[in-house]
């Protein structure tokens, strides 16, 4: 019930047609088949969502737990029929928290539950203390950037810098600045990357929202760390092999 008053105000994203239907759909991608170096976004992130159909699904049971029906777009995946996917557990200490606890408990305690069992989806659950002294914004993104750093190994240091200098460059500039951002030409694998990291987003807003909201949903919008242009212009010169203290302008 919850779920779906939250879906009906659109408070939470694609949980309540996991937990309603058991199925989930993304029929739509923007990735370049002929860079056979970075895997299709669908498959990038299915370690995740397997964790977060985990936290939805299982909620303490210890029973068998149900698959879930993914239509998601990928190179060489016509989509005429959904694939049956296992949730799988994040590996939390003392198992994964009830999801009552975790949507309706209130206290400290909880809260830290919350967060920890969102890292946890993410493999990044020793991380805690380390992305709780950062801003909200740039945690879930620092999240979204390690995670992504062990999924696709041809991604290197020059990608790196520039997804580091995107999100710590960006809060300081206003939508006129960005607007009146001049490229002389556009990387066809920037956009690609900016792409996935698009879709990332979509994926800590799910984690988020089964985990019980330990980010402000607000603090994993889009529009909070990234910009397509500024992403091109630090993966440009990052690649052109400007130092970093240029990159970060000064930063």
């Amino acid at each position: 019930q919850l779920a779906k008053e939250q879906h009906i105000r659109s408070e939470n994203y694609t949980i309540f047609n996991i937990l309603s239907n058991g199925e989930i759909k993304c029929s739509n991608s923007l990735e370049d088949d002929c860079d056979t170096e970075i895997p299709g976004q669908a498959l990038i992130y299915r370690p995740a969502r397997q964790h977060i159909y985990s936290v939805l699904l299982e909620s303490g049971t210890g029973g068998a737990c149900p698959l879930v029906k993914e239509w998601f777009v990928y190179f060489g995946n016509p989509l005429q029929k959904p694939e049956l996917i296992q949730p799988v557990r994040p590996s939390i200490p003392g198992g994964t928290p009830n999801l009552k606890t975790l949507w309706f408990a209130k206290g400290t305690d909880v809260e830290k539950q919350r967060y920890s069992t969102f890292l946890a989806c993410f493999h990044l659950q020793d991380r805690m203390e380390e992305l709780q002294a950062l801003e909200a914004p740039v945690a879930a993104f620092c999240c979204l950037l390690t995670y992504l750093m062990t999924q696709v190994t041809s991604l290197s240091l020059e990608d790196l810098d520039a997804f580091v200098a995107l999100i710590l460059c960006l809060k300081g500039k206003s939508a006129a600045q960005l607007a009146g951002l001049q490229l002389a030409e556009v990387d066809s694998r920037a956009v690609h990357l900016g792409a996935v990291i698009l879709r990332g987003l979509t994926t800590l807003l799910m984690a988020n929202s089964a985990c019980g909201f330990p980010f402000r949903m607000d603090d994993l919008m889009p529009w909070e760390v990234f910009d397509g242009k500024l992403f091109q212009q630090k993966y440009q010169r990052s690649h052109q092999g400007c130092s970093l203290e240029e990159l970060l302008e000064g930063n």
